[in-house]
């Protein structure tokens, strides 16, 4: 790219450079959401100059062919340099007039940007830009840790990064950025500022945050938020998967695995778990029930009435029950339209792909019961994204993180109000979804191979059902008599088996647009859940 002078990198000629560059880019990051679309132009929406360097946010309005639109935060920083630095975080080569170069760099890689966005929120900084401005705000809950000093903070930028950029400060602080600005209030401070304020201390307090103002049209987006950073051991999948290995490890020394009857995890509830079982499971078994009261405990203080409108329990009626059905079909047919356009290119998988298509009608048949269903639990407020990725471990308990929802569904959709079950049916979902992962080989360990396949199979058709009904037995003990527990057995087991599947059909379509040599682990699951 050539620019102008390096204060001023930005005119029209830069934008426009910007426009061609910018799209390759962005498709290679883990955040930008719209890889299965093609991006047809580019704008800048506004520019927001970072006092005291050279770093500018940019607001950024992209168009596919589609039609559809999305707007991203995007900070980028200006290094003048001899020599050109070669980084995956390097968005453009620069030359000015002079002759001199430089590189244009994703800023959140620099320790100064990273350091002025914590001020922002610490002080309550605003900086204006063109078109809008961007504003930090610390919470009370700030005020119970010591106040950071300028240029006295190390920072990092968290590994595990998804859908968001996520930058921790000296294991004290971590800041989310949210990449894709969503009009509205953004549930994951919404929901985490609730928890905060009524002490529920199974999340990250919410510190602060930062809000994107546009003048003219009044809009407020959601730009970042401060938490309180909790010391962990990684998330609930990679304990997971650790626990899945030794598990796997105790039970092919045992052999073949004990012959024990096929029952739904709900029936299993009622059953003491057998010696065996227990003794392979090991430590496992304990943090899982833990994980059970933490979930219901979670819904159980976002049902406070003190809430207001926006969290106070709601009847779920006959007119809910029809649209959930209908909402569920039509997740049902999305997911097997993209994988029939898909089929061509799942090779290692395609025998399960063709046997799921031909199940098509028996599938959607599964939803049926939601129907004639006679629901008496009430819709709350919820997680929305509940899985093992969404919890962190400490060693001896769990923190529950990201309140944001599925990253497909508009803000609106993310804060309505839905029936507690499908939380749980998500973190259900998900140790089936760990099982098949462990045996398809992403444990530290190798996968299995040749005749031992069929015996671990055998073995995670044991673990999956057990884990599931600890889960579920101590969810619901402990949320026993509250509102948004279904009162009997026929509504849980329909609705968890209907919220089961609609993971599933979730994990399929996300795996095909993003991960293909995961498709095969959602098409088991859809599989065995309709054979069940």
């Amino acid at each position: 790219m050539r620019v102008h002078s390096w204060n001023q990198p930005f005119d029209d000629a830069g934008v426009a450079q910007l426009g061609r560059v910018l799209p390759r880019f962005l498709t290679g990051r883990r955040w930008f959401r719209a890889k299965a679309r093609t991006i047809a132009s580019l704008n800048i929406r506004d520019q927001i100059q970072i006092p005291n360097m050279n770093a500018v946010l940019l607001v950024i309005e992209i168009e596919y062919h589609d039609g559809a639109r999305d707007e991203y935060f995007f900070p980028v920083s200006l290094r003048p340099s001899a020599n050109f630095v070669q980084s995956s975080e390097v968005v453009a080569r620069l030359e000015a007039p002079d002759g001199s170069i430089g590189t244009l760099t994703e800023a959140t890689v620099e320790p100064g940007f990273r350091e002025a966005l914590l001020e922002a929120v610490v002080c309550n900084r605003t900086w204006e830009g063109q078109n809008g401005s961007l504003t930090g705000r610390r919470e009370s809950a700030l005020d119970r840790f010591s106040s950071p000093s300028a240029g006295q903070i190390d920072s990092s930028l968290s590994r595990s990064e998804q859908s968001n950029t996520s930058i921790v400060y000296e294991n004290k602080y971590i800041l989310k950025i949210f990449r894709k600005l969503e009009e509205g209030i953004n549930p994951e401070i919404e929901i985490g500022a609730f928890l905060t304020q009524r002490g529920f201390q199974h999340i990250p307090a919410v510190l602060g945050t930062i809000d994107y103002h546009v003048r003219e049209s009044k809009a407020c987006f959601a730009a970042a938020v401060l938490e309180e950073f909790v010391p962990n051991r990684g998330d609930a999948w990679r304990y997971t998967l650790e626990s899945l290995a030794a598990f796997f490890e105790r039970a092919s020394a045992a052999g073949a695995p004990p012959a024990l009857p096929a029952q739904h995890p709900l029936n299993l509830m009622a059953q003491d778990l057998p010696v065996e079982v227990r003794g392979l499971l090991g430590e496992y078994a304990t943090s899982v029930h833990t994980l059970g009261k933490r979930t219901a405990q979670m819904h159980a203080a976002l049902t406070d009435e003190t809430g207001g409108p926006d969290f106070a329990p709601e009847p779920f009626t006959r007119a809910d029950g029809e649209k959930l059905f209908q909402d569920l079909i039509a997740q049902a047919d999305i997911a097997l339209e993209l994988l029939r356009r898909k089929l061509p290119t799942l090779l290692d998988c395609d025998e399960d792909a063709r046997h799921l298509l031909r199940l098509e009608s028996e599938l959607t048949n599964r939803f049926e019961p939601l129907r004639q269903l006679t629901v008496s639990t009430a819709r709350i407020r919820h997680h929305g994204d509940y899985h093992l990725g969404q919890v962190l471990y400490t060693g001896a308990d769990f923190i529950i993180i990201d309140f944001e929802g599925e990253p497909v569904r508009t803000i609106e959709e993310r804060r309505r109000k839905a029936l507690a079950m499908r939380d749980v049916a998500g973190m259900v979902r998900s140790f089936q979804y760990a099982a098949f992962a462990a045996l398809f080989g992403q444990t530290s360990g190798e996968p299995p191979q040749g005749e031992q396949t069929p015996t671990l199979e055998a073995w995670a058709a044991l673990w999956t059902p057990w884990v599931s009904a600890l889960y579920l037995n101590a969810y619901f003990e402990e949320s026993r008599g509250l509102k948004f527990v279904p009162e009997t057995d026929r509504e849980r087991r329909v609705l968890l088996d209907a919220f089961l599947l609609q993971k599933a059909l979730y994990e399929l379509a996300y795996e095909l647009n993003n991960r293909p040599d995961w498709v095969r682990i959602p098409l088991r699951g859809i599989l065995s859940l309709i054979a069940g």
